[in-house]
């Protein structure tokens, strides 16, 4: 840090002679985007957790504004479009669609009001990430704040099955106004509990959801977050940032199979294929056997501990399929109905998958009625916005998949591995409200590797 040069007194100045005058108090580089990772546990505490990454973007844009001209990342039309199409779609939320309920229009608007503004938030901190000099916030930073939050992902994992009925009253609770507070959907988002116990496995089991409000929640964000952790312990080559890496997953693993989430071992599967195809196109074939040679003692360990009889166990019991296919039924005939414009919004079911008399009671508040498109973002989406909402929607991906193999690095592979499992998650998973903009983060990691730097900028990065 360089030295401030004394200066003579200026007239009716006040400042003495050889007196050095103060510096504004300055944050770090990039700490807009380090606050909502680093720090989720205290917001989730305080009950704003699902909403830190939307507070964070308005410091953001005052970056963005402040350093204009602004890039854009590849395929970025597609995705304004997209967005444009969701608020264009909104014109179809007072009309009642097929099989649905009628519910309230100001319910509707909330939740509405709340999902654009995740949109919104995600796009911002893809462009925020894109148009930060990496002198001033290295890739490897943000690895290491990413892998920040997946420590407290698995840490919330082991709370949930350690005390599955941990919760308390955050308190933005206490704070918000009666119309909020009645709806499900927000105070759901706000708060905090360890755990959703359910009955999957014929019982009554935990299944983690800490500090993400679902289990699904809580398994998406885990599987994004887990290739960052992995790469950025992976490299450089240490004995003991590898034995760390070893020693968080095996805790992150006896979270992931006692959560009984499907959805996640299919992903993590997938990721594994992906990881072995991107090694062999690499020409490093030691470190392709290398990995190949996992198979077999992951094999091994899987049939000799416990695990095998929880993910056996949950195979056989398939409750939540009739839901799902309830569901996903309602929300193909609603778009069938309404092909180009959806239906502005979601909508809840008319009964259940036993029988359309189902639904809320005094004695059972949750029975039937539940969300169309809460099982899985391309349902949402078909649903709300339509078939062109879908087109436009996995188009992105697509396109952004293609544009990112130009970065042939280690970050442009987690990259397009991150949207690889974004496109598989729409089937099972919704990426609102927190997975869309680690995808984005992600996609913009990858995006600045292809970014040519300015004339004369500096080249050392920050580590």
């Amino acid at each position: 840090m360089t030295q401030l040069a004394e200066r003579p007194l200026l007239a009716g100045s006040g400042q003495s002679v050889g007196a050095v005058p103060r510096r504004a108090l300055r944050l770090p580089p990039g700490w807009p985007l380090a606050a909502p990772l680093c720090l989720y546990p205290l917001w989730w505490v305080l009950g704003v957790g699902q909403f830190a990454f939307m507070i964070f973007t308005v410091p953001m844009v005052v970056h963005l504004w402040r350093r204009r001209p602004i890039k854009l990342p590849p395929a970025f039309g597609v995705w304004a479009l997209f967005l444009f199409w969701y608020v264009l779609c909104l014109v179809m939320l007072p009309f009642t669609a097929p099989n649905s309920t009628s519910g309230t229009l100001s319910g509707r608007a909330i939740s509405i009001v709340i999902e654009f503004a995740q949109l919104i938030c995600a796009t911002i901190t893809m462009i925020y990430i894109g148009n930060l000099p990496v002198a001033e916030v290295s890739q490897r930073r943000i690895q290491k704040w990413l892998s920040i939050l997946f420590v407290v992902t698995v840490a919330g994992g082991l709370l949930g099955l350690a005390s599955p009925y941990f919760q308390f009253t955050a308190p933005l609770e206490h704070l918000l106004p009666h119309t909020i507070r009645s709806n499900y959907y927000a105070i759901s988002l706000i708060h905090p509990n360890a755990a959703q116990v359910q009955n999957v496995l014929g019982y009554q089991s935990p299944r983690p959801a800490a500090p993400w409000s679902y289990t699904n929640y809580w398994a998406n964000n885990l599987s994004i977050l887990l290739v960052w952790f992995c790469l950025y312990m992976w490299y450089p080559a240490k004995f003991r940032r590898r034995t760390t890496l070893v020693a968080v997953m095996g805790l992150a693993i006896v979270t992931i199979v006692y959560s009984l989430n499907r959805g996640l071992w299919f992903g993590l599967v997938a990721s594994l294929v992906f990881l072995i195809a991107a090694v062999a196109r690499s020409g490093d074939f030691r470190s392709a056997l290398a990995t190949i040679a996992l198979i077999p003692i992951l094999v091994v360990t899987f049939l000799a501990t416990p695990l095998h009889t929880i993910v056996s166990s949950r195979a056989s019991h398939g409750t939540s399929n009739d839901i799902r296919a309830f569901l996903d039924a309602d929300a193909f005939k609603g778009a069938l109905a309404s092909p180009i414009m959806g239906w502005g919004g979601t909508r809840k079911a008319t009964g259940s998958a036993q029988s359309i008399a189902v639904g809320p009671s005094a004695a059972c508040p949750k029975c039937g009625s539940a969300p169309i498109g809460s099982t899985g973002q391309i349902w949402e989406v078909m649903f709300d916005e339509g078939f062109v909402g879908v087109i436009l929607y996995v188009g992105f991906f697509l396109m952004i998949w293609w544009q990112l193999r130009r970065d042939r690095s280690a970050i442009g592979a987690a990259a397009r591995l991150v949207v690889w499992l974004a496109l598989l998650y729409t089937v099972f998973y919704n990426n609102l409200p927190v997975a869309l903009t680690l995808v984005m983060i992600s996609i913009a990691m990858s995006w600045r590797n292809l970014i040519p730097p300015a004339p004369g900028a500096q080249q050392v990065a920050i580590a």
